[in-house]
């Protein structure tokens, strides 16, 4: 399954990162352990894809980003276009059982 990972670091640790080539190394080690899918940044935010098969995976993928950006991180399901009709077929489905 594909997530969507959210990392808004605080300025002080984007500044640190910023100057610090010791942590350039460790936040490039971690994405090379991640394999994202894809990745995008701002100057502020931090937006990556990646395949999890368990929670132990997505976890070991994840917790770097906890300590290298000392940051809460959001993780969101992320479904491709060809996937999301499929999702909302199946949420209606399940809608239908609740009375909705």
């Amino acid at each position: 399954m594909k997530f969507l990972i959210e990392v808004y670091p605080p300025s002080d640790v984007k500044n640190e990162m910023e100057k610090s080539t010791d942590i350039q190394k460790k936040v490039g080690e971690a994405f090379q352990r991640m394999k994202p899918l894809a990745a995008w940044f701002t100057y502020r935010y931090g937006f990556i894809v990646v395949e999890a098969e368990s929670v132990e995976d997505l976890n070991r993928k994840v917790a770097p980003l906890f300590h290298l950006f000392k940051t809460d991180i959001k993780i969101s399901p992320a479904f491709s276009l060809e996937e999301f009709p499929k999702i909302l077929a199946s949420i209606g489905e399940e809608a239908k059982k609740y009375g909705y």
